[in-house]
């Protein structure tokens, strides 16, 4: 996979685009699936999957806030009562069990409608966003979106929810490839964005991406080398050991003054 196209799969996974166009300008044509998975790395496969299928459903269909399931809502009659009328909403998802609103798509808020819980949901972000003594008031949960705020610490957080570890400064999950580097690696691709070079995104990404493009250059060539060098080595020992092994025993008879 070329730097150019790693970056620019990259990249259209992470606006949610699931209708990919041939980067070529001369090209006009989308790009298929199989093309489009063969040059991503498993967790952009993930979230393009996710997209594609977001992208083949209607209105009817959500996915969870927490797990992504896919649930259909199912109309049901008249139903009189206001309080009933908002309960039809509330979804229990059958994979992970959360209780979330089909209607606005937030966790479910018993006793508040989707217009005030939005409002509210407004103004804790608006108040997690503020930045107070040197952070932020509270990170949202990669995974579950619940609130969290540190009180003393470094930055890997867990989640006492879902367990999911990840960044309170920059709120990505802690992702960790011996050979790719992890979040608190300079270089890495899993970096955090805060780390190096924060203010200039564009030199980030185009310096981490090709220290991962050199390694994954250099890696086969060190592997065919390597294996080059084995094979030499196995077909010296070959031919080396068994004249080794004669003239040590030819010694052995000098010494002894025996013809055999």
């Amino acid at each position: 996979m070329s730097f150019f196209f790693f970056f620019f799969f990259n990249a259209q996974v992470q606006l949610g685009q699931a209708d990919i166009k041939c980067p070529i300008t001369e090209c006009s044509e989308h790009l298929d699936e199989t093309t489009v998975l063969y040059n991503l790395p498993h967790d952009d496969i993930i979230k393009y999957k996710y997209f594609l299928e977001l992208s083949r459903i209607d209105s009817s269909t959500k996915p969870c806030p927490q797990c992504k399931h896919f649930t259909t809502f199912r109309r049901r009659g008249h139903i009189p009562t206001p309080a009933k009328l908002e309960n039809k909403y509330k979804i229990q998802c059958p994979s992970c069990q959360f209780v979330w609103c089909f209607k606005c798509h937030s966790p479910w808020h018993e006793g508040v409608n989707c217009k005030e819980y939005k409002k509210g949901d407004k103004l804790l972000r608006h108040w997690a966003n503020e930045i107070e003594h040197g952070q932020r008031n509270a990170q949202k949960c990669p995974k579950c979106k619940i609130h969290i705020q540190r009180t003393e610490g470094c930055d890997h957080m867990t989640c006492s929810q879902c367990n999911t570890n990840f960044c309170y400064r920059c709120g990505e999950r802690y992702r960790q490839l011996r050979f790719f580097g992890d979040h608190t690696s300079n270089l890495s691709i899993f970096g955090c964005k805060y780390r190096y070079l924060p203010e200039r995104p564009h030199l980030r990404r185009l310096v981490r991406g090709s220290v991962c493009a050199g390694k994954l250059l250099i890696t086969p060539l060190i592997l065919v080398l390597g294996l080059a060098l084995g094979a030499v080595a196995v077909v010296i020992g070959l031919f080396v050991f068994p004249i080794y092994c004669l003239c040590k025993k030819q010694r052995k008879r000098s010494r002894t003054g025996m013809p055999w």
